[in-house]
């Protein structure tokens, strides 16, 4: 499955606030906290999960038309 990832943090507060800014928008985003080597812990804002091409596209256009960039994410369910 796939997410759209639209900003990653260091403090959880900023993750929050950009997660309530999306659902202020219809974006329904859960955050991801990951420990990254030599980089402490992050705060991963995400939309998702996402399993086809049609709906990535119509919703990283949505987003991009409320002003949020996305980065496209692979996710292997496997190993979360």
């Amino acid at each position: 499955s796939y997410y759209l990832q639209i900003g990653a943090f260091q403090t959880e507060e900023e993750a929050d606030n950009l997660k309530a800014k999306l659902a202020l928008q219809g974006f329904e985003a859960v955050v991801q906290t990951a420990t990254i080597p030599d980089k402490g812990v992050w705060h991963r804002v995400r939309v998702g999960p996402l399993n086809d091409l049609e709906q990535i596209n119509s919703t990283k256009s949505e987003l991009a038309k409320n002003g949020f960039k996305a980065d496209l994410i692979k996710v292997n369910t496997n190993n979360q």
